[in-house]
């Protein structure tokens, strides 16, 4: 635990000691790098006011150290200052407590990142595991994080050898097969058959950023049961929406293909649960992406209480979970560690800042004409 503050420091500490913790207070930025030299701890709290070095600067210097880039980092700061918690978000901050700090939340936080040391990592929830193979920074960045974005675990393939392998040693963990052609076809359509042959059942997407020969055209359709998917041809939602749709029919996405940065502080809590706390990136005409190591159940009812950049007076509204992953130990497989929630209801004024932000949302008009795909 890292504040500059001694009485902060014996204050937390007293209460970590209760949770059965091994408390370690340190004075600030310095000492936590010195610390962690030595060991690697399970979770670091990080207050944002330090005296010599801000919290979001030293959490940079955390995320790049070699015995911390994969600790969570929970930063202390008023949940009513979102710019503060936005700055701890763009450092690398995993979650954050509002101050005063509740023991509830707190040890809320706790659990999960303990449950997440104990349990031993299995795999993807069913359903959710996919091999994103060869497509350069399109399916890096736009594709797979957009998926990520849609709750499912991507397994990155950096060429089709490396897919291959990946396919053998993941296997039984993979729900899906996406493969783009695009760079070679016909090699990538070898993939394709072995992919087909071992995994006879799971669903197999091919697509291409170039109009293909015709023999290409008619063995993906043969392989895939389905028209090869042309990118250049498809906007990102539309894309995204016929790429989940052969993933996994009948799941409704939350459109995060047209997500927008949407910098929020989130409160939530479930009828009769308690107040807990996380911030969001990103909205999209359905739905809000919220980071947090505490996220709620899938299919929970939420009340939520958001406090926006550049606006001090919050906003409520009321969302169901679509997905949540809970903090996990490190795997080749990458999600977002949180919630994605599914907007039902919002109060008036958070409705104004969808239809000014959002690009499409809940049948409100758009406020610019439609743009033209880029891909």
């Amino acid at each position: 635990m890292v504040d500059d503050s001694r009485t902060a420091r014996d204050v937390m500490r007293l209460h970590l000691s209760r949770m059965g913790c091994d408390a370690v207070g340190l004075e600030g930025a310095d000492a936590c790098l010195a610390e962690l030299a030595k060991r690697t701890p399970a979770l670091i709290l990080m207050d944002l006011h330090l005296e010599k070095l801000q919290g979001d600067e030293a959490c940079r210097m955390v995320k790049a150290h070699p015995a911390g880039r994969n600790v969570p980092v929970v930063m202390f700061t008023a949940a009513d200052e979102p710019h503060e918690v936005m700055h701890c978000g763009r450092a690398g901050a995993d979650d954050f407590l509002p101050k005063p700090v509740s023991q509830e939340a707190l040890a809320a936080k706790v659990a999960a990142v303990r449950l997440s040391r104990e349990r031993a990592w299995t795999g993807p929830p069913r359903g959710r595991g996919v091999l994103l193979v060869e497509g350069g920074r399109f399916l890096h960045t736009f594709l797979g994080g957009a998926l990520e974005h849609e709750g499912l675990h991507v397994l990155y393939a950096k060429d089709l050898d490396d897919a291959a392998a990946q396919a053998t040693a993941h296997g039984e963990k993979l729900d899906g097969f996406v493969v783009d052609v695009s760079r070679l076809p016909r090699e990538a359509l070898a993939l394709a058959t072995r992919l087909r042959e071992q995994f006879a059942r799971k669903p197999l997407v091919l697509m291409s950023r170039v109009e293909e020969a015709p023999d290409v055209l008619a063995r993906a359709q043969e392989l895939s049961g389905a028209p090869l998917l042309l990118k250049r041809q498809l906007g990102a939602d539309e894309l995204l929406a016929m790429v989940l749709a052969r993933l996994s029919p009948g799941t409704v996405p939350l459109r995060a293909a047209e997500r927008v940065p949407f910098f929020t502080v989130v409160e939530f809590n479930t009828p009769g649960g308690p107040t807990l706390s996380g911030f969001s990136h990103d909205a999209s005409p359905q739905g809000l992406f919220v980071r947090t190591l505490t996220p709620a159940r899938e299919g929970s009812r939420l009340s939520l209480r958001l406090v926006m950049a550049g606006q001090r007076t919050p906003c409520e509204a009321q969302a169901v979970v679509a997905w949540c992953n809970p903090p996990g130990m490190g795997s080749g497989f990458r999600s977002q560690t949180g919630m994605g929630l599914r907007l039902e209801g919002m109060d008036a004024q958070l409705q104004q800042r969808f239809v000014r932000f959002v690009p499409q949302s809940l049948g409100f008009p758009t406020a610019s004409p439609v743009r033209a795909s880029g891909f």
